[in-house]
């Protein structure tokens, strides 16, 4: 009776979790069909992934639609090239892990480009990164050989607060490694706290599973070794204080044969890190020590925005407030309980390294470097809603145990939840949910309708390689015809200089006007010109 009791409970609780969780992933899906455009680091993910000829720009010559889309697609006969895209990777700053599953995904669907190839890939990882956060949250939230009731609410919480939050949803609308990176941190963490818990530091359940955590970890974002230095320094900690000197080693030497296999396969890996450009601007910044307390501020500035929706100094006020609390109830003898607990401590530790870090060497790009914490928002989530609930549960005691535990925890769990579903709804209404870039519907509406008419892309010479930012519009014509603004001879070719209207790219560059004037004189049939839209660094442009 008492054992299929529990199992009820059990179910119940997974039951619950297994609904969020849909819940979340329908969530996504709605952002998913919003999504309208791209960021261009998105666009070179679909080029270093499938790559068939390279593009080239050449100047004042057509460049024909499908010799543009062939480098974003996966061409019947191509699929599945996966040196092709370790090459690729190889020459820029990347690892190519996160590529391959990319590449993989597009293989599956050839001749298609579509958002949903990665916001697929990314809603898989979204999927591993919400069970290994629920099964951290359990595994530290409830007391070893206590009631498991505790954890349950934790792992609830913490996945409501997290998934809902716009930096999540907005992490899986970037078409890019972030969220896999993500999934490998959790994968990490949650091996070392079921290690913790457990003290089973075997080789089957603990060291492999770590080794091979450790490869695909740095084979999918570089950040993944920052995490793990902190993480691995306060484990080794732990065991040497529980003088497990022999674990210690073998943890060492599983850590060192995963990053050295990394290597092996990799050795692209050592020139991107020590001498690639964002290796060397890292070191660069992370030895400035003027820019500490700004940078500090600025990620701070993003969670507290787009994870805590502004609420971030109310919830530490409130904890310092509880801990005082409870200083003192313990004091007057009032008060019996455990805190800090290794996983805890350990949890702590590791996400102050990275945070701290990544602060100091990441780019500042506005909110869209929400993506080089993301790894950690869900564990910082997590401590923030464990220590106000460890610390609630000691001040409310004295009230459990005339009201009852159980409802006490309940009510507190339906006030959390609903704080953060207020909260979240108004960030997301108020636009918190960015890589969206719905503007551009009404762009690619007006593209659509104009797809048979005669396209020039006046390019800076300087910066030619972004003209591929503007791939999934040309994608939409037959045929572009590429021109550099610096060039202000009068075009001779004559499908241009015919031309009844002309759609018209130019680059945002001092001479813009000038080279806009030269096609007035090189086609006598147009008399004037109107913006349509700006893009990034370019402006559309309608000529008649």
């Amino acid at each position: 009776m008492k054992t299929a009791f529990k199992n009820k409970i059990n179910l119940s609780f997974m039951g619950i979790m297994a609904v969020l969780l849909l819940l979340q992933i329908l969530t996504l899906f709605y952002f998913g069909n919003r999504k309208a455009g791209f960021h261009e680091d998105e666009m070179y993910t679909y080029y270093s992934s499938n790559k068939t000829a390279g593009l080239f720009v050449n100047d004042r010559q057509w460049m024909e639609r499908d010799q543009l889309r062939d480098d974003f697609v996966v061409l019947e006969g191509e699929g599945f090239r996966y040196g092709v895209v370790k090459q690729m990777q190889s020459w820029d700053v990347h690892p190519p892990l996160y590529y391959y599953i990319f590449h993989t995904a597009c293989s599956l669907f050839p001749e298609r480009f579509s958002k949903w190839a990665g916001i697929g890939v990314n809603l898989i990882a979204y999927v591993i990164c919400y069970l290994l956060l629920a099964y951290a949250a359990y595994t530290v939230g409830a007391p070893s050989g206590g009631k498991k009731q505790r954890g349950e609410i934790l792992a609830f919480l913490t996945c409501f607060a997290w998934g809902f939050s716009s930096a999540v949803i907005s992490g899986v609308m970037f078409i890019r490694m972030y969220q896999w990176l993500t999934a490998f941190v959790l994968l990490c963490i949650t091996l070392h706290l079921r290690a913790v818990k457990r003290q089973d530091y075997r080789i089957k359940t603990f060291l492999l599973p770590l080794a091979i955590t450790v490869f695909l970890g740095f084979m999918t974002q570089y950040y993944y070794i920052i995490f793990h230095f902190f993480l691995g320094f306060g484990f080794c900690m732990f065991l040497l204080k529980n003088k497990k000197i022999r674990e210690m080693f073998a943890y060492a030497a599983a850590c060192a044969v995963g990053l050295l296999g990394a290597i092996l396969y990799y050795p692209a890996s050592l020139s991107h890190i020590f001498r690639g450009y964002r290796g060397t601007e890292a070191v660069s910044e992370f030895g400035d020590a003027s820019n500490t307390w700004g940078r500090l501020r600025f990620f701070y500035g993003l969670f507290d925005d787009y994870v805590m929706n502004g609420t971030l100094s109310w919830w530490l006020l409130v904890i310092c407030l509880l801990a005082v609390t409870t200083g003192y109830l313990r004091k007057k003898g009032k008060c019996q309980m455990t805190f800090w607990t290794p996983s805890v401590g350990l949890i702590l530790f590791t996400c102050v390294g990275y945070f701290f870090t990544i602060s100091k060497t990441a780019l500042l790009l506005g909110e869209t470097s929400n993506r080089y914490q993301l790894p950690i928002y869900g564990l910082l989530v997590f401590l923030i809603l464990y220590s106000t609930w460890t610390l609630l549960s000691a001040v409310t005691m004295p009230a459990a145990c005339v009201i009852g535990e159980k409802k006490i925890c309940f009510a507190l769990m339906g006030v959390l939840a609903l704080f953060f579903t207020l909260t979240n709804l108004t960030a997301v209404r108020n636009g918190k949910v960015f890589f969206l870039y719905e503007e551009e519907k009404d762009i690619m509406e007006f593209v659509k309708s104009h797809q048979d008419d005669t396209v020039v892309i006046l390019y800076n010479e300087a910066s030619p390689d972004n003209i591929w930012r503007l791939s999934d519009e040309l994608m939409q014509y037959e045929r572009t015809y590429l021109t550099s603004q610096a060039d202000l001879t009068p075009l001779t070719d004559s499908e241009v200089t015919t031309a009844a209207t002309l759609l018209v790219y130019a680059a945002d560059h001092e001479n813009q006007e000038e080279a806009l004037e030269n096609l007035l004189v090189s086609n006598k049939n147009l008399t004037s010109y109107q913006t349509i839209a700006q893009k990034g660094l370019w402006t559309l442009y309608l000529f008649e």
